[in-house]
């Protein structure tokens, strides 16, 4: 394929090309392969070293792209930032006006563009950093070539309908792999972690207020108060039964502070935000299996 023709293909196929005029040519059949069905293009290339851009004139901004860099590197700046493909990386970018793709080395790599549909449970990920990517160990990056590889061979003699289903069976595999990927099972716990840890901290500096609701601390954290009973389901909590165990929790602080001794139990139940010395009583004593008095009588003098 000359350069020219190449250049048309980057354009109508993914909305890119050649920052500078190139004089790339894939002379040879096996430098380059495409098949193409109503759901993805899948592209292979083999030694591709260039400069890409976006194509203003051939805005692919309904397409997302799956790259699965099979030899060399390619190195992306975004307006987010700067994003790094290794050998044996695959990702998942979104078109973008502006941005520049950079093949420092000779790179062979599969290139599968999609309507952005096909990829909607994955997309989430891309919008901090303007697309995602994960690097795969030794023996998912193998299963995965060879399952485009093989793919890519015999798309061209099956129907139409067959040659559909399987890339549309890809496409949701690439999507899968990067929902599970070790660097973004990471991030999610990290996520969930300051989460949390933001919900307790709100909780602990209203403790006192008796009319504390989920709603306020759903506005507060801008969290929903759904996600939030989802998210403490996981340590067998909702969020109100929270409140009230860190209430219960400083509560029992309190009976076993010295220097709170000269507290009521009417003061230190108003501080915890209970409604009543009783309300505070019975709470108590179903949480811990004894009175606030029997608690405090505990404490070593």
């Amino acid at each position: 394929m000359k350069s020219k023709d190449l250049a048309k293909f980057l354009a109508e196929s993914y909305g890119l090309q050649f920052l500078k005029p190139s004089t790339v040519s894939l002379a040879d059949e096996s430098e380059f392969c495409t098949i193409q069905t109503p759901s993805a293009i899948f592209s292979r290339f083999d030694g591709f070293k260039d400069t890409l851009t976006a194509h203003h004139h051939q805005a692919a901004s309904d397409q997302v792209i799956f790259k699965l860099v099979t030899e060399g590197e390619i190195h992306i700046a975004n307006r987010f930032g700067e994003i790094s493909l290794p050998h044996g990386s695959l990702s998942l970018m979104p078109w973008h006006s502006q941005f520049e793709e950079v093949f420092t080395l000779p790179t062979s790599l599969y290139v599968i563009g999609c309507d952005r549909r096909l990829a909607e449970q994955v997309l989430p990920m891309t919008r901090q950093n303007g697309g995602y990517s994960t690097q795969l160990c030794a023996e998912d990056f193998h299963y995965l070539r060879t399952l485009i590889d093989h793919y890519v061979a015999q798309a061209a003699q099956v129907t139409p309908m067959m040659a559909t289903v399987g890339s549309q069976m890809i496409v949701a595999s690439l999507g899968e792999v990067l929902l599970n990927s070790e660097t973004l099972t990471r991030s999610r716990k990290a996520s969930k972690l300051r989460n949390v840890l933001a919900i307790k901290s709100y909780i602990n500096q209203h403790l006192h207020d008796s009319q504390l609701t989920a709603q306020r601390i759903a506005d507060h954290t801008r969290l929903s108060v759904n996600y939030m009973n989802r998210l403490l389901a996981e340590e067998g909590l909702s969020l109100m039964k929270l409140v009230w165990q860190l209430r219960l929790e400083e509560s029992r602080r309190l009976l076993q502070k010295p220097l709170a001794n000269n507290l009521q139990l009417a003061e230190i139940a108003w501080q915890c935000g209970f409604s009543s010395q009783s309300h505070f009583s019975q709470a108590f004593r179903r949480y811990f299996g004894m009175t606030p008095k029997e608690m405090r009588a505990q404490r070593p003098h």
